[in-house]
């Protein structure tokens, strides 16, 4: 690559992000299919990942911790790239433009758009309630600290989340899948400023006023 080409390029997402989101697909993906294979006994074919069921049983509390874990870190890293902005507003209002890529006619965002702030939030609010439902609910370690009630509410809002969680997962790949280059910038980190004028033009400010600091 020239020296031209290195200059037209910008960081993204960095090593250590780039690393826990492929970790998190990787158990995210497990953590998934075993849940499904026990939650509802038509999916129970999906626990043979773990090979049977009591292992998918015992591999799901973990798989779960390792996947909402580094997901919370990921997202409070992510933070200060997801706060509501007032061009935010301008971009939601042209979502019909959006969706039918009129480019001319759609505001300027930065790092990310309103779309994606939404999905940080959903992941927010879906890992915290996984997490904190599956301590009650794990058997035999903290279940018995709670009583029946309390761990059938907890089951009910762990599968609902999970839902949700899966859902916004959907949407996710597809936003990703949408945007040509995303996928990329995701894999090597780096992206060009020629895609950045395109999908998100107020991040070559905020770049630049990373470098001016």
């Amino acid at each position: 690559m020239s020296k031209h080409n290195k200059q037209e390029m910008v960081v993204r997402h960095k090593l250590f992000d780039r690393i826990c989101h492929w970790f998190i697909v990787a158990v995210g993906l497990v953590t998934f299919l075993t849940g499904f294979s026990f939650f509802y006994p038509s999916f129970q074919w999906l626990g043979a990942i773990a090979g049977t069921p009591q292992l998918a049983k015992f591999i799901h509390p973990i798989a779960g911790l390792l996947m909402c874990l580094p997901l919370m870190l990921m997202l409070v890293r992510y933070y200060h790239h997801n706060k509501w902005e007032k061009h935010d507003l301008a971009w939601m209002l042209a979502i019909k433009d959006v969706m039918f890529e009129n480019e001319e006619k759609i505001p300027p965002i930065g790092h990310y758009n309103p779309g994606q702030k939404v999905l940080f939030r959903a992941f927010v609010l879906t890992s915290i309630t996984l997490t904190v439902t599956g301590f009650i609910m794990w058997q035999p370690y903290f279940a018995p600290y709670f009583s029946a009630t309390v761990v059938g509410w907890a089951i009910v809002l762990h599968a609902i989340s999970a839902l949700i969680m899966l859902m916004f997962v959907m949407v996710h790949f597809w936003m990703a899948s949408w945007v040509e280059g995303s996928i990329t910038g995701m894999l090597y980190g780096k992206v060009s400023k020629a895609w950045c004028r395109k999908h998100h033009p107020l991040m070559l400010d905020e770049h630049s006023d990373v470098e001016k600091h």
